[in-house]
């Protein structure tokens, strides 16, 4: 009997509700690790946001999925038991069609292979933005100091995050950020989503939810003013906000981080956040 030979097609759908129906299942076996792609896919049920939607099907069986939702990068999803290589044959097809890659969020190995392929084919270059680690919180191991509270932010304080957001940014390198600080900040306060940590009279600290799946939320943009740092502000604005998450339902928590900011892991790690997984940020500049 004739062995099958491998098929392979790389595909985009164009309905949010048919590409979620093809991947979600697959995504979701390391829903902490796919938090990005699932958050977004959530948010595009409800928003018209302008996107590219990719998947890869070996055999009639989804191997690997991509996204992007432009002027962001691509996001490759975090799949066990998908081929690296593959990641090269969906940088073919993204410039077989034309489409712009201004940058790659993903597993290592996969986001290595793609970022191999696209700059042989485009003459482009490539640097590292970050190496990030993602953690998984299940449980709060430690208990916010009762000498400040958690304060959900208002129209009042969004001078104040707007500014936060730039600092932020500047400390994180996320130029992007800093160029959006403030409609960002403007959508935090009118989703409800950005928190800060009040001591007395004053704001010290701030995290955001910025995005939910089915079982877990993810906190960004963990920010302290240097003036604030170094008093375990941000160990209790998190703690606070993670407890809050998990006390509404959630079953889990998720983040990432700089795997090169030895404080903020520190941090974390203390909290009960867990690595569950790793990814790396390229982005692609004009080759000389």
């Amino acid at each position: 009997m004739k062995k099958r030979r491998e098929s392979r097609q790389i595909k985009i759908d164009t309905s949010v509700k048919s590409y979620t129906e093809k991947v979600e299942k697959i995504l979701m076996k390391k829903e902490a690790c796919n938090n990005l792609m699932l958050g977004i896919l959530h948010r595009l049920h409800t928003n018209n946001i302008d996107c590219s939607l990719g998947y890869v099907e070996d055999n009639d069986r989804v191997a690997a999925a991509f996204m992007r939702t432009p002027p962001h990068n691509w996001i490759i999803a975090d799949i066990d038991h998908t081929d690296p290589d593959v990641n090269g044959a969906v940088a073919d097809y993204i410039y077989e069609k034309g489409m712009e890659s201004p940058g790659v969020i993903g597993p290592i190995a996969a986001a290595k292979k793609f970022t191999e392929r696209w700059t042989a084919l485009t003459n482009m270059t490539a640097a590292v933005h970050m190496n990030q680690l993602i953690y998984q919180l299940d449980k709060v191991n430690v208990t916010p100091s009762g000498n400040g509270e958690l304060f959900k932010a208002t129209e009042q304080e969004q001078d104040l995050i707007t500014d936060w957001l730039i600092q932020f940014a500047r400390e994180a390198n996320e130029a992007t950020v800093a160029d959006r600080a403030e409609h960002l900040a403007r959508q935090f306060v009118k989703n409800g989503s950005v928190y800060l940590w009040k001591v007395g009279n004053q704001f010290v600290s701030m995290a955001n939810i910025s995005r939910k799946t089915k079982n877990g939320a993810t906190i960004n943009a963990v920010f302290t003013p240097d003036k604030y740092k170094r008093k375990g502000y941000a160990t209790n604005a998190v703690a606070a906000l993670s407890k809050q998450l998990l006390d509404e339902g959630f079953q889990f928590c998720s983040l990432y981080t700089d795997q090169a900011n030895p404080t903020s892991n520190s941090i974390y790690k203390k909290i009960g956040y867990e690595v569950v997984g790793s990814s790396i940020v390229f982005h692609f500049g004009e080759g000389e």
